[in-house]
């Protein structure tokens, strides 16, 4: 092992996954060998009326998730938690090697949004005429306690405790669509400061529904371009492209010391070198206009590792396919890394945009691209926007070559920023 690491350097060390690419290492490796992709028809409700008819969903979601609610399932988040909770749990009983105030859970997932249903149904019931009483007579018979879960940030953590119990330090992270990476930077502070010893991070969000769907379709920022059907909208670094694809799921990881891995002759997936964040909010949802957040998050992130940035073998991009992301994206690199031309990696062209749980999905990715010595091809990047590809290496064919580092970046709406850069442990 290179000396660079030693006993008290942090690694993700077990994960569980419900994705759009399926629910382990193995699968999502054969989505990207056979380039085959995790967009496909929405079955959770009837999308006849919108002009988006797929997303990237993973099967178990579109099977068991519905709207009119017909399934047990108070929302998506607790049903995605829920499985890759269970999952992970299978792969590392963490109570076998900590107590539960050792371990601590940070996890990114989205903002609580109103249950539309729940809204329809009690306005159905309220008299054109009610008055203040008649209001409260007529709430207080239609919302439940349990309704509430839907709006409280403490949901995914109380479903994720009744299959792996912590009492160490533990909250949910809004954080946009850098919230499940900048979740996995805030853990790795929190153990370096001895507040954990371990940590379950990683992200969760289930926003393929009707009423962020129509948000989305209105606000413009997801592709509707009826050249392509929805396996070939999602175009990050294209010329023709025009938006992100929705989707969603979850992916968590255990975090914790190379020695406690060690100990228990184990092996680990990734080291997590250097975290770092930023926030430039000049607009609630264009990036800074002189890329500012997303230079500052990346060089933080390689500063903190301690290493040289010449030495990153790629970039595993937030790429998400709109026009504003993947120009600021592609500048932001470039500022970064001058000359030197790490590898670019777009796997949102396979899934889409897990918005809250995008970075997860995307970690999930890497640690493919570490075992496999892969760079999977950018999906759909058949004409590269010459304005952004000039002096960046973009992945248009797979590649198979030695990796030993890679920079993952994530970026959200109003200008947050979150970066890590992860080693191979393969070669370090």
């Amino acid at each position: 092992m290179n000396t660079h690491f030693d006993a008290d350097t942090l690694c993700i060390s077990a994960y569980g996954a419900v994705t759009p690419l399926g629910s382990n290492l193995d699968e999502i490796h054969a989505s990207f060998i056979n380039e085959k992709s995790g967009i496909r028809e929405i079955k959770k409700f009837d999308h006849r009326y919108f002009q988006t008819h797929e997303a990237g969903i993973p099967v178990e979601g579109n099977a068991a998730i519905s709207w009119p609610k017909k399934s047990p399932f108070r929302n998506g988040e607790l049903f995605y938690a829920g499985l890759a909770a269970k999952r992970l749990h299978d792969r590392l009983r963490l109570s076998a090697y900590y107590s539960v105030e050792e371990i601590g859970c940070i996890v990114g997932i989205d903002e609580p949004a109103i249950d539309i249903e729940q809204c329809i149904g009690f306005s159905e019931k309220v008299p054109a005429d009610a008055d203040k009483q008649c209001l409260v007579d007529a709430a207080l018979e239609h919302f439940k306690i349990g309704d509430f879960l839907d709006l409280d940030t403490t949901a995914v953590l109380k479903t994720i405790h009744d299959i792996i119990p912590f009492a160490g330090l533990s909250f949910a992270h809004l954080g946009l669509c850098s919230a499940s990476t900048q979740s996995i930077g805030l853990a790795m502070r929190a153990i370096r400061s001895g507040e954990i010893k371990v940590a379950i991070c990683g992200g969760v969000s289930a926003k393929v529904t009707p009423l962020n769907l129509a948000r989305l379709e209105g606000m413009g920022v997801i592709s509707t371009d009826e050249h392509y059907c929805g396996t070939g909208r999602s175009r990050p670094f294209d010329r023709h492209r025009s938006g992100f694809v929705l989707a969603e799921g979850a992916g968590l990881f255990v975090i914790e010391k190379l020695s406690s891995v060690l100990a228990r002759q184990d092996k680990p997936l990734a080291y997590l070198l250097g975290y770092g964040g930023a926030l430039c909010a000049q607009h609630i949802v264009m990036p800074h206009q002189d890329d500012l957040e997303m230079q500052l998050s990346m060089e933080r992130a390689i500063e903190h590792a301690g290493i040289d940035r010449n030495t990153i073998d790629f970039v595993n991009t937030h790429g998400t396919s709109t026009l504003q992301n993947d120009q600021h994206e592609a500048s932001a690199i470039r500022k970064v890394f001058g000359e030197h031309n790490p590898a670019i990696v777009a796997t949102k062209s396979y899934h889409g945009h897990l918005i809250a749980a995008a970075g997860a999905m995307e970690i999930l990715g890497v640690l493919v691209s570490f075992q496999h010595d892969l760079l999977p091809k950018i999906l759909n990047c058949d004409e590269p926007d010459p304005q952004l590809s000039d002096g960046i290496a973009l992945v248009n064919e797979h590649q198979h070559r030695p990796l030993k580092y890679a920079l993952k970046n994530s970026f959200g709406m109003g200008g947050g920023a979150g970066s890590l850069v992860l080693g191979n442990p393969k070669y370090l």
